[in-house]
């Protein structure tokens, strides 16, 4: 097995920030009674587990990790589909396998379709092997007939996804070049939104309760206006608006993070989902792999990369999102919190994660202070 290096963002936005002692005045948050997510992806457990890793909690005793974040107060699990992946992870028979064990806790299931064989992002949407060479309508009949059947297996074990995103930040269209909407494909937008709107035709065939919702996700806020204006000519019938936000690729403004967020909401008229988020504990490594975030120009100058300022900044992201209006911010996804450094095998590799220092577990699998936000919210 091969441990894959996550996504690369295309969309990289640099900004100003203010001092250490950050605090956002904002209202108390407004009663509500819908749910908050405070989700997790948790795309890499179903391999790390092979690797006996001694998670622990933050009195030092080992748990087993799923057991341990659900009692925590996670209440989403967000796990990436592949097509056909290139070492075996994350296949759909992953994906059904561990979504067993998420429903068996009671959690939310938020189900990621690349629409690839490997990763999916602004900068590379390469369709699955598979399927390259086809007509447009070729496309189209895939599209419909993969996402009938991957929802129907689904739903056959009695783990229908509460959300299903189509594609994985598609900022730029996805299935390249069929549904490419970047460069020279600026224009390309009713090919790209059939082909959504096939994969969207397909669950609903398959869902008769209309109980998945449909979150479209894109990879940088300050974009979104445009993406989803494009979209509204097309009649595109999705129900979230998915968003990633990392400080090292994206703009720093943390007020006009606030503002796009409360715009889009209001514009759209749609839910929020802060989809992928992380931030480091510390700005030094546990292993020989290079990783993500190792310097203070990376970060956001409010929070330090220590574990009481990564809780310090979620507690910002929940209050950010619980303030959108009309309760429409409803909640987020840490990216990747249990992909600690590790040792593997001749066929992984060795040097172990580029993101353990952003990790909800410390360089000793010792659970983090942030584990609070998912408690107490």
């Amino acid at each position: 097995m091969k441990l894959l290096t996550p996504l690369l963002l295309l969309f990289i936005c640099a900004s100003c920030s203010n001092s250490d002692d950050f605090k956002v005045q904002q209202d108390n948050p407004p009663e509500d009674n819908s749910t908050f997510y405070k989700g997790m992806d948790l795309s890499f457990q179903s391999e790390l587990e092979d690797y006996n890793l001694d998670y622990k909690d933050e009195n030092g005793t080992p748990v087993e990790l799923l057991d341990f974040v659900s009692e925590k107060g996670t209440n989403l699990v967000r796990l990436k589909l592949w097509h056909t992946p290139q070492d075996g992870e994350n296949g759909l028979e992953d994906v059904k396998t561990y979504a067993q064990r998420v429903k068996a806790k009671q959690m939310g299931f938020l189900l990621n379709i690349h629409y690839s064989d490997y990763w999916a992002d602004p900068g590379t949407q390469n369709p699955p092997v598979a399927w390259q060479n086809m007509t447009n309508e070729d496309i189209r009949i895939a599209i419909y007939e993969y996402t009938k059947n991957v929802v129907t297996q689904l739903k056959n074990q009695n783990t229908l996804p509460d959300i299903i995103q189509i594609g994985n930040e598609t900022d730029s269209g996805f299935l390249w070049n069929y549904g490419k909407v970047w460069g020279d494909f600026s224009n390309n937008w009713s090919n790209f939104t059939m082909l959504v709107k096939e994969a969207i035709r397909a669950v609903k065939e398959v869902d008769t309760d209309d109980s998945v919702k449909i979150m479209l996700h894109l990879s940088n806020l300050e974009n979104a206006i445009f993406f989803f204006d494009e979209l509204s000519a097309f009649n595109v019938d999705y129900d979230i608006i998915g968003l990633s936000y990392y400080p090292q690729f994206h703009t720093k403004d943390l007020n006009l993070v606030q503002f796009k967020l409360n715009e889009l909401a209001t514009t759209f008229d749609k839910d929020v989902l802060m989809v992928e988020v992380a931030y480091p504990f510390t700005l030094d490594w546990n292993d020989n792999s290079t990783n993500y975030i190792g310097s203070e120009n990376q970060i956001l100058s409010q929070f330090s990369a220590t574990p009481q300022g990564q809780k310090a900044y979620f507690t910002w992201l929940v209050n950010t999102l619980k303030n959108i209006p009309n309760n429409r911010g409803i909640g987020f996804c840490y990216w990747a919190p249990d992909w600690v450094a590790f040792s593997g095998n001749e066929n992984t590799s060795t040097s172990g994660s580029s993101w353990e220092n952003q990790c909800m577990f410390d360089f000793n699998l010792k659970a983090l202070p942030i584990f609070d936000i998912y408690k107490n919210n």
